[in-house]
């Protein structure tokens, strides 16, 4: 059973150590599931669906098989609107679904917006919620989770779009609440135990 994560720099991990990225964790939480990371710095919503076809291009279409796809904050950094950042998204997904099921996450705010960029982001993520029930697809809600714990005090940014260590495990343990449920498989609680203490901040 195999995990394809495509995206930007949230995906990669950027800003802390290897190992410390929210997929990483993922991978090293769940048995007899293996991830792959196609995550890369200052990726485009048309730079992943390079990537993807590139990947598919060798790749055999695999019912089994989960592709999880997050991107567009780059986009919107350089201007670009929700519509064109939502339709770009749609040709990504429609795309990786020919070799898998994806899975559709929606990144997270802009941190400190000063620039008002952070309702595009919201803007997006709305649309794909909306694509996604149409389309009967799995969405894990990255933006939720990290503005939650943003507004109870919790410091999960290490600037205006990175997480940092803390906001990775927090992004760890909402995709694993997810994946586990895709395959029923026993979450590995001893190597899970990155939930973050909300007493801290």
């Amino acid at each position: 059973m195999e995990i394809i994560c495509f995206g930007d720099s949230i995906t990669r991990g950027y800003d802390v150590p290897y190992g410390q990225g929210w997929v990483e964790i993922c991978d090293a939480s769940i048995e007899n599931v293996h991830f792959t990371n196609y995550g890369e710095d200052g990726c485009s919503v048309q730079g992943m669906i390079y990537n993807i076809e590139e990947w598919a291009s060798t790749a055999v279409a695999d019912p089994t098989r989960h592709i999880f796809l997050m991107c567009g904050t780059n986009d919107i950094l350089q201007g670009r609107d929700s519509a064109y950042v939502f339709k770009t998204l749609v040709k990504a997904i429609e795309l990786a679904s020919t070799k898998g099921k994806v899975i559709i996450g929606l990144e997270p705010q802009i941190d400190s917006d000063m620039d008002g960029l952070d309702i595009v982001v919201r803007e997006v993520n709305e649309q794909l919620k909306a694509y996604a029930k149409e389309h009967d697809l799995k969405v894990i809600d990255f933006y939720t989770t990290l503005y939650e714990a943003d507004q109870i005090g919790q410091i999960v940014f290490a600037g205006e779009v990175h997480p940092n260590a803390r906001g990775y495990r927090l992004m760890a343990y909402k995709a694993l609440e997810v994946f586990t449920r895709l395959y029923n498989l026993k979450r590995l609680y001893d190597k899970c135990r990155y939930v973050v203490d909300f007493s801290q901040k």
